[in-house]
């Protein structure tokens, strides 16, 4: 057998034609060098039993030469029995050990080839055995009184409650009508919309003939003899799902930059960030607008010069000069925050009403005026107009417009029309000043953008 032969044979055959021969410490060899090994002492010994077969015949020879000399020796000798040499022993081979072995698999093998050099036997693990603590079984309730209201499907609702046997007999009894009842309300409806008995081994109850889309929530308890609903427990409210698939197909996809840790990345965020808008929406537009991560936040904050100081101080407030020592994401999420709060109130104007000195240049003075500012959102692709005239649109989709605003009645239309022109909204916009002064009151020329509503 060649090693090619050898070479085709399984790993497992191979280690057992080594035992065969008597091989040690070749578990842990490769398929070739195995084979390459066996090889190798198989033609060891077929050297060796030529040599051993070669040696026995010449031993043979010389003692039948020897033999037959003898025997003519002996014929010479009158009455001499020729005594006749015994056939010499054949020694015999053992029978292959093959015969006799039982067949190894790899995994075996390779398990006593793991444990060959272990001197004390592994002791074996105790079997587990079960004890029975007698716990008991599980109680059917806790008693908590608790109510829970979940909706299955768009039309049918599920309700379980947290009351033993014992709470519900003694509800029954205390009940004029020795009832314990399910009701159930529609969201900002007063009266219940269904009323129902619940029967002594009842734990659940499921409820049908509700409404897609609509919230609803549950009370449990019973009628008093004084006319009065006792209430036991009330669930939380639950929404049923809508029974029509949804319109709106759009998807919004966000990459969260993975090097960047997750409370910078909300901080930096909220800086830019609409009011209610979750991190992956607003991930999603600012990628949409192709911002990249770290978004450059704010502006650094230098030594302030006293003109820098009197600007700011003019415009935002004086509690500005205390936070120059924040950061640059601090003091933009601050001056975001305090722009917002003044939009909402109406009493800032983005350009700005100044003035430098008193109108009569010394003195006491007062001047007040008043400015109408206009502020919404829609689709960035839209279209809106106020008052006729077409405001333009910021890359999100929000506008800002504001006028002058005098004294009198004023009508502005809002309308925004959608950028397929096939979807309009409208709202119609009333406004009265009134100004009563008392005493010498100026007014301050604002810069508007509009000099008065129409």
């Amino acid at each position: 057998m060649n090693k090619s032969n050898l070479t085709a044979r399984t790993k497992a055959e191979l280690l057992k034609i080594a035992q065969r021969l008597g091989l040690r410490g070749v578990t842990t060899l490769k398929k070739d060098k195995l084979a390459e090994k066996i090889a190798s002492a198989k033609q060891q010994k077929k050297t060796n039993s030529k040599r051993q077969s070669f040696g026995t015949t010449a031993s043979n020879a010389v003692k039948r030469v020897a033999d037959i000399v003898r025997r003519r020796a002996i014929r010479k000798r009158p009455g001499t029995v020729v005594p006749v040499a015994a056939p010499p022993k054949i020694a015999r081979k053992p029978k292959a050990a093959a015969s006799r072995e039982k067949t190894v698999s790899v995994a075996d093998a390779a398990a006593t080839a793991a444990h060959k050099f272990d001197v004390t036997p592994k002791a074996k693990a105790p079997k587990q055995k079960f004890a029975d603590e007698a716990l008991g079984e599980l109680t059917d309730s806790y008693g908590t009184g608790r109510l829970f209201l979940v909706a299955r499907d768009p039309n049918w609702l599920y309700a379980y409650w947290d009351l033993t046997g014992q709470q519900m007999a003694d509800a029954r009894k205390r009940a004029s009508d020795g009832r314990l009842v399910l009701r159930l309300f529609e969201k900002n409806v007063a009266a219940p919309l269904q009323e129902l008995t619940l029967q002594h081994e009842s734990r659940n109850w499921y409820i049908s003939g509700v409404r897609a889309s609509t919230t609803y929530s549950a009370q449990i308890g019973y009628w008093r003899r004084d006319g009065q609903f006792h209430v036991i427990g009330a669930s939380r409210e639950a929404t049923t799902p809508s029974a029509v698939v949804s319109t709106d197909t759009t998807a919004q996809f966000a990459t969260i930059p993975v090097d960047m840790p997750f409370e910078e990345l909300i901080s930096i965020i909220r800086s830019y960030g609409h009011d209610g808008e979750q991190l992956a929406e607003a991930l999603t537009r600012l990628q949409s607008q192709g911002a990249s991560f770290p978004f450059k936040v704010g502006i650094e904050i230098g030594p302030w010069t006293e003109k820098q100081a009197t600007a700011i101080e003019r415009e935002l407030g004086g509690d500005v000069l205390r936070q120059v020592r924040m950061g640059s994401l601090e003091l933009s999420e601050w001056l975001r925050r305090r722009l917002l709060e003044n939009i909402s109130s109406g009493g800032f104007s983005p350009m700005g009403a100044s003035w430098s000195a008193a109108p009569g240049g010394k003195g006491f003075w007062f001047a007040v005026n008043a400015e109408l500012i206009i502020y919404g959102a829609t689709e960035p692709n839209a279209k809106v107009t106020i008052d006729g005239k077409q405001i333009p649109l910021k890359s999100d989709g929000t506008f800002q417009f504001h006028y002058a605003f005098p004294d009198g009645q004023y009508r502005l239309p809002v309308v925004a029309v959608s950028a397929a022109g096939d979807d309009k909204r409208a709202v119609d916009l009333s406004f009265e000043r009134k100004t009563v002064a008392c005493g010498d009151v100026g007014a301050v020329k604002p810069s508007v953008q509009r000099s008065k509503p129409a």
